[in-house]
C-alpha cells in the first residue's frame, strides 16, 4: 500500500547512490523484482512466533516482499496493489490512460479503505512528471520532476495545497549516468543537506544544516576511507552519521561515524542464486576484524522464469549457536504468456 509524503524523506534519497550510472527505468513488475511477463502474484507470509532478530540499521539482510497480492499489466505497469485478508482485497486499485502509442500517461491510485482517490500522476517518457495527492476527498500536495535530455531527475518540487513550497530537491547527472550532486531545501528555501561526488577524484562530500544554516554535521569519502568527520560534540546521534558504499561483487560497506572524528566499518556480503542478483541465497555482516555479527540464509523453489514460488529465511547471529527460522513464503504467480 501506498501511504503518500509531501515532504522528500532525507534518509531516502541519502541511501540512493550518487557516483554510480542510471539504467533504462525498469517496469513496475521489475521493480517489485520480478522477471517474465508477470499477470498477477497472491503471497502467503508465515513469519516463526518469538523469534527476534533485528541487526542495526544499514543495509537490508531479510529481502521484503515488495508486492504482496499485484497484477500487472502485459507491459509491466501495475494495476493492483495490496493484499487480501478476510476474503477481500485491501490496497490500491491504478486506473490507467495511455496515448496513441500505448504508453501510459497518466494513473489514478484509489484506495479500498476509502473508495476514494488518493493520487492522480501524470507521466512522461522517463517517468512521472507531475502528482497531485488527496486525503478525505480534499488536495493536500502536489508534486512535480523534471529531468535532463538523457532522463536523469534533475529537480523534484513538493508544494502544499496552497501552493507553497514545503520540500525541493535538486540534482546534477554526468551524460552516462554519474550523478555529481543532490541538494535538498526546506519550506522556509533553507538548505538541509547536500552531497558531492567527483568523478575525477572519487571523492565524495557531504554536509548537513539545521533551519538557521548552521553546520551541523559534514564528512568526506574517497577511496574506501573516511577522509574527515565533523559534528558537534554533544550532538545526539543525527542523520548522515552513517552510510553505505556499495565495493561490487556482493559487498557493501557500512560506516558509522562519531563526534570525535572516528568511523567505524563493517560489511554485508550478498550471495546470489543467479546473475541478475535479484534472489539472495545468503546475506552476512562482518565487523571490521572479519567476525561474522549477523546472518540471514535463503532456500528457494523457482520457476521457469528464475522467480522465486517457495522460499524460507533462516538467521543467525553471534549469541546463537544455530540457525533459525525466520520466515516461510509461498507464492501463486501467474503469466502472460508460458
Amino acid at each position: 500500500m501506498q501511504f503518500l509524503l509531501c515532504i522528500l524523506s532525507l534518509s531516502l534519497l541519502l541511501i540512493a547512490p550518487i557516483g554510480s550510472a542510471q539504467e533504462q527505468p525498469p517496469t513496475d513488475a521489475q521493480r517489485d523484482g520480478f522477471a517474465g511477463p508477470i499477470k498477477s502474484v497472491s503471497t502467503t507470509i508465515v513469519t516463526t512466533p518469538g523469534v527476534k532478530w533485528q541487526p542495526p540499521g544499514g543495509p537490508t539482510m531479510v529481502m521484503p516482499i515488495l508486492c504482496r497480492d499485484c497484477e500487472y499489466d502485459p507491459d509491466g505497469t501495475k494495476t493492483t496493489s495490496g493484499q487480501f485478508a478476510d476474503g477481500k482485497f485491501w490496497g490500491e486499485i491504478i486506473s490507467l490512460r495511455r496515448g496513441a502509442d500505448g504508453l501510459v500517461t497518466d494513473r489514478v491510485i484509489t484506495s479500498t479503505f476509502t473508495g476514494e482517490v488518493v493520487s492522480h500522476q501524470v507521466l512522461g517518457p522517463f517517468g512521472k512528471t507531475a502528482e497531485t495527492m488527496y486525503m478525505n476527498g480534499k488536495e493536500y500536495c502536489q508534486q512535480t520532476f523534471s529531468y535532463d535530455q538523457y532522463g536523469h531527475m534533475t529537480e523534484w518540487l513538493s508544494l502544499d495545497s496552497a501552493g507553497e513550497q514545503q520540500s525541493l530537491l535538486l540534482a546534477t547527472t554526468t551524460k552516462d549516468g554519474i550523478a555529481t550532486e543532490k541538494a535538498v531545501w526546506g519550506k522556509k528555501g533553507e538548505l538541509q543537506w547536500r552531497k558531492t561526488f567527483d568523478p575525477e577524484t572519487g571523492e565524495q562530500r557531504f554536509t548537513y544544516f539545521d533551519g538557521y544554516g548552521n553546520l551541523k554535521l559534514t564528512w568526506r569519502f574517497a577511496n574506501g576511507k573516511v577522509l574527515s568527520f565533523w559534528e558537534p560534540s554533544d550532538s545526539p546521534r543525527q542523520f548522515g552519521e552513517s552510510f553505505s558504499q556499495s565495493k561490487g561483487n556482493g559487498d557493501v560497506d557500512l560506516y558509522q561515524c562519531h563526534d570525535v572524528g572516528l568511523c567505524d566499518r563493517s560489511r554485508v556480503h550478498y550471495e546470489y542464486l543467479d546473475p541478475p542478483k535479484r534472489n539472495p541465497t545468503s546475506a552476512e555482516w562482518r565487523d571490521s576484524d572479519g567476525n561474522l555479527l549477523f546472518a540471514a540464509y535463503y532456500e528457494y523453489e523457482i520457476d521457469s522464469f528464475r522467480n522465486w514460488t517457495h522460499r524460507r529465511v533462516s538467521v543467525w547471529e553471534s549469541d546463537q549457536d544455530k540457525r533459525t527460522l525466520y520466515e516461510e513464503d509461498s507464492r501463486t504467480i501467474d503469466y502472460w504468456q508460458k
